[in-house]
């Protein structure tokens, strides 16, 4: 796929978001699978992290920037969530959250956070990250 063809199939899948029936599990799902490399997004810089379209032509994503992204899709479709640096296991990790959501891109799906051991160590939103989400 071109890389105007990439942005395109993401700009159509978006647009499409807010109106459906569960949003964050399709953005969960979706995102479950873009291709993987070990890494990408470091966590702790986000002075360095790429805009969302960048993300998208990069084609390659780490855990961190399967995160990101995952923001990225909501924030663009209108879809209300948070950022979240959280640790998991002891590994730091970039994160979904809608309210006591967490949107898990391991298995696809939307898990009430009460039931997952992580810290959260720092919260964005869309306005936080103006200079990477024009919103």
């Amino acid at each position: 796929m071109d890389r105007q063809s990439k942005l395109a199939a993401w700009r159509d899948w978006r647009n499409e978001l807010a109106a459906m029936a569960d949003p964050y599990t399709e953005v969960a799902e979706w995102w479950k699978f873009v291709p993987l490399v070990n890494k990408k997004v470091d966590p702790w810089r986000s002075e360095l992290w790429p805009d969302p379209w960048s993300l998208v032509l990069g084609g390659e994503f780490c855990p961190n920037a399967q995160g990101l992204g995952m923001f990225y899709s909501c924030v663009l479709s209108s879809v209300d969530c948070e950022l979240v640096l959280a640790m998991v296991e002891e590994v730091p990790r970039l994160m979904v959250t809608a309210g006591n959501k967490l949107l898990n891109y391991y298995d696809g799906e939307v898990i009430d956070m009460e039931t997952v051991n992580l810290q959260i160590l720092q919260t964005w939103t869309a306005s936080d990250l103006a200079r990477l989400v024009k919103v």
